[in-house]
């Protein structure tokens, strides 16, 4: 998948209507995901991504946290100056299109990378 059909995919699962609401919600979620302690699995899930979206999951300045998913959508709701159900909705479309765009192994070691309360916000369903 390259990065416009990923984006499209975004834009499409989170209804939204401009290319630039869609792109503030791949950078708050990937930036909320990246400063979370994934054991190194942010690094490898990002080099699988297409270019403009994997970079949102650089290494951050900070040392990585351990949060769960409640922790999660708070950050996401903050980046995004949102409420709780737009955090929500970001989350879902963004998380679960990039667990599309890669591998099947590497989909796996993602998810279980992820704590059991935020995996389900990977799948679409």
């Amino acid at each position: 998948m390259n990065t416009d059909e990923l984006t499209e995919l975004i834009r499409q699962r989170g209804k939204y209507d401009t290319a630039e609401t869609t792109r503030g919600a791949i950078e708050a979620v990937l930036t909320v995901l990246a400063t979370r302690h994934m054991d190194g699995e942010a690094a490898k899930f990002a080099a699988q991504l297409p270019s403009g979206i994997g970079e949102y999951l650089r290494e951050p300045e900070e040392k990585p946290e351990e949060f769960d998913a409640e922790e999660f959508l708070a950050r996401v709701e903050k980046q995004l100056d949102s409420n709780e159900q737009q955090a929500q909705t970001a989350t879902h479309a963004v998380l679960s299109a990039v667990t599309e765009a890669v591998s099947e192994g590497e989909q796996i070691s993602f998810m279980n990378a992820l704590p059991n309360d935020l995996s389900g916000y990977a799948r679409w369903n």
